[in-house]
């Protein structure tokens, strides 16, 4: 069993890189070393979000727990953190109508935010079909604005494009990245392996070149 004696702090403080990979690196998380991590006054906000982003053999009842740490802590003014949380949600496939309304709202007011990101891929991964009509104004929106960082506007195009099939933004991602090849990256890094393409079965799917 993996010692996590480092975990025993009387103070906040970050994780050494070590240290994350020997919690990310166990097949079964103790509860009380959960319950450690998910102290606010344990571990800094940032090492804290690391952990449920990237940690993979969470229990249904950790995820239980957890959905209640993340509502609580979603007006958290750490956006970075806030940002980890919805990609742990996102990840664990959590499913949640605070989280999802939460992003929609993230997703209108912050723009220039690591949340927008995440909240987009939320979003699209959670939305039923009778929302697509409420969803596309909102994806729209930052495509159409300049403020939003281009990485979520090629996010926002490929999703629109999959839930409308509307070429026009095939070609607006295909403008993306004639302007800024790494774009393709960021759009192959991110929606390549989300729980709807994991068949290879959808319309437009290679899991090398998606266009």
């Amino acid at each position: 069993m993996t010692s996590f004696d480092f975990l025993n702090k009387k103070e906040s403080y970050i994780l050494l890189n070590k240290e994350l990979n020997a919690i990310l690196g166990v097949s079964r998380l103790p509860k009380n070393v959960l319950n450690i991590i998910l102290d606010d006054k344990t571990l800094d906000k940032l090492s804290v979000g690391d952990i449920l982003e990237k940690y993979e053999y969470f229990t249904r009842n950790q995820l239980t727990i957890i959905k209640k740490y993340i509502h609580s802590h979603l007006e958290d003014g750490n956006q970075l953190f806030v940002s980890d949380l919805i990609d742990c949600a996102n990840g664990n496939n959590i499913e949640s109508e605070t989280i999802f309304e939460f992003c929609i709202n993230a997703i209108k007011k912050h723009r220039t935010s690591s949340i927008v990101l995440s909240s987009i891929l939320y979003v699209f991964e959670h939305m039923r079909i009778s929302q697509c009509s409420s969803i596309v104004p909102v994806f729209k929106r930052v495509i159409k604005n300049k403020s939003y960082y281009q990485d979520c506007q090629i996010i926002a195009a490929f999703c629109l494009f999959r839930i409308t099939m509307d070429p026009q933004y095939l070609q607006l991602i295909k403008e993306l990245v004639s302007l800024n090849n790494n774009l393709y990256t960021v759009l192959k890094n991110k929606m390549l392996y989300m729980d709807y393409n994991n068949n290879e079965n959808c319309f437009f799917y290679c899991k090398d070149v998606f266009f």
